[in-house]
């Protein structure tokens, strides 16, 4: 209940009220309080639902025909990049047979990456025996004490010292990490 009363209210509590104006004063309290809410105009659900729907369904149709049409032009640039393959491996043996620098070399390394090397990682009784493919004098057998303290440190270190520092030869540390845990594994 309302903590406030109205008009009638505060006179019948006083006991001034008339009988006529508390019925004319409750008569405007329950008109306000049955009020008719702001009514909603009607509107027919299902005749907007059908063009949605409709919508729907052309968007789908549309993603649909897009994924076929994508997958055959993945299709189409893979088929002319054989052809160009194809066509290129007997042009570039002709090239290097004439000693002439093919100007369609491609799979070659950039200029500013450093040179492939493959690691050699075998177990050897005091350690791991590491050496780059193709370069005997990088021989040496890394401690299993210094690869229990660290194997990235080990690696860098053995990169560093026989490859250069790791500015100018990339993340070959990395590469012979990588190796090292697969053959202490």
């Amino acid at each position: 209940m309302s903590k406030k009363k109205g008009k009638a209210g505060k006179l019948a509590a006083a006991g001034r009220a008339k009988p006529a104006e508390l019925k004319k004063q409750e008569a405007v309290e329950v008109k306000k309080a049955k009020a008719p809410k702001a009514e909603r105009p009607s509107v027919d659900v299902e005749t907007l639902r059908r063009p949605v729907e409709d919508a729907k369904a052309r968007l789908d149709k549309a993603q649909a025909e897009a994924n076929v049409l994508a997958d055959k032009a993945r299709a189409f640039v893979a088929e002319a990049k054989d052809a160009y393959r194809a066509a290129l491996a007997p042009y570039r043996e002709a090239c290097r047979k004439a000693g002439v620098e093919c100007e369609y070399e491609g799979g070659r390394r950039s200029a500013n990456v450093s040179e492939k090397v493959s690691f050699l990682v075998e177990k050897a009784d005091k350690g791991l025996r590491v050496m780059v493919k193709g370069q005997p004098k990088t021989e040496e057998v890394i401690p299993f004490s210094a690869i229990k303290e660290s194997i990235n440190k080990a690696a860098y270190a053995y990169t560093e010292k026989h490859l250069g520092p790791k500015e100018e030869i990339g993340n070959k540390g990395g590469s012979l990490s990588n190796r090292l845990r697969a053959v202490i594994a």
